[in-house]
């Protein structure tokens, strides 16, 4: 028991240390100082895996030119994208009208996120901006799915393997964007 007149914490007798005391405490008491030629730095990195997944967005907009969007021996995905270039020239109206805007921007998006995806190999300290360029290029591609898709009257044959290809396009676009935006800096502590 701790006399009353006796300094006390929570009950418990008090250590007081007086200046005459030249004595070195036990190190278990002392806490323990940063050294002061230290410093936080942020390390640059690439992110690999946010890039694969835009590379390979890109791949499968490569593959669905060379595979038929349609059941069957429909038109493959490189003649809708030489039509919708040509109709483009024609005019931009009946371009958007006649529903072969749709092949050509998905490939155009799988090209832009080849080109993104192989930034983020670039050492950075974070990708946020290039993974929300992704994001938008993902999403582009994704609401050119949709409108075919809606067009096509939702029906999974009525579609061949080229359209399920480009399906990939904006599901893998996304994750890739995903990953570069949500990816923390990574720091770390180095003498200065």
């Amino acid at each position: 028991m701790v006399a009353e007149s006796e300094p006390n914490l929570f009950g418990l007798p008090a250590e007081i240390v007086r200046d005459d005391d030249t004595g070195e405490r036990p190190s278990a008491d002392m806490p323990e100082a940063p050294p002061s030629d230290v410093g936080l730095v942020v390390v640059r990195r690439p992110d690999r895996i946010g890039a694969g997944a835009l590379v390979l967005a890109g791949v499968a907009a490569n593959v669905s030119l060379s595979l038929s969007w349609a059941p069957g021996d429909g038109p493959s995905g490189l003649s809708l994208l030489r039509r919708g270039v040509e109709e483009l020239g024609v005019g931009a109206g009946t371009w958007a009208l006649n529903g072969l805007w749709q092949p050509f921007v998905v490939v155009l998006c799988g090209g832009l996120l080849v080109l993104l995806g192989l930034l983020l190999l670039v050492p950075a300290r974070a990708h946020r901006l290039v993974g929300v360029l992704a994001l938008v290029v993902s999403l582009t591609a994704a609401t050119a799915i949709v409108l075919l898709m809606a067009d096509g009257g939702w029906g999974a044959d009525q579609f061949g393997p080229g359209m399920w290809c480009a399906v990939a396009v904006p599901v893998l676009g996304a994750l890739g964007s995903l990953k570069a935006m949500l990816t923390t800096p990574l720091v770390t502590v180095v003498p200065s």
